[in-house]
């Protein structure tokens, strides 16, 4: 759902103004600005979704950057960084390299971080556990 182009620039940048309401799926290349209530889901690669304090989403998020001034109720993934403003309000499950939660934001959820989405970080061995040369040791 293409939702609209500002000025003569090559950036698409879309919006969903306060009063509107869409329900089902949308894909965007750059920038969407939500104002309004959506619920569905919203793709983008690398595109920016920014959720105004009037915005409502009752939606799955994969984006690349998610900055949330006010409600989610989903699930977010982002490719580069989440940040919950302090007028956020999110319930769902985060998946994000980079997490901002500003004093005031509301969430519930759980944060998973460090991970890209197909990306498994290496397991960090806690204090305790015996080094490579120590575990090559005792083997020998």
């Amino acid at each position: 759902m293409k939702l609209g182009k500002a000025g003569t620039s090559s950036t698409d940048f879309g919006l969903v103004g306060q009063g509107i309401e869409v329900n089902g799926d949308i894909s965007f290349a750059d920038q969407l600005h939500i104002d309004g209530k959506v619920s569905g889901k919203l793709v983008s690669k690398g595109g920016t979704l920014v959720i105004g304090e009037s915005g409502q989403l009752d939606a799955e998020v994969e984006v690349g950057v998610c900055i949330i001034h006010g409600t989610v109720r989903g699930n977010i993934t982002a490719r580069a960084k989440v940040e919950i403003r302090k007028s956020g309000r999110v319930t769902g499950d985060v998946l994000t390299p980079v997490l901002l939660v500003e004093e005031g934001a509301i969430f519930n959820g759980v944060i998973r971080m460090g991970q890209e989405p197909g990306r498994m970080l290496e397991p960090v061995p806690s204090p305790d556990a015996p080094t490579e040369s120590q575990r090559q040791a005792r083997r020998a």
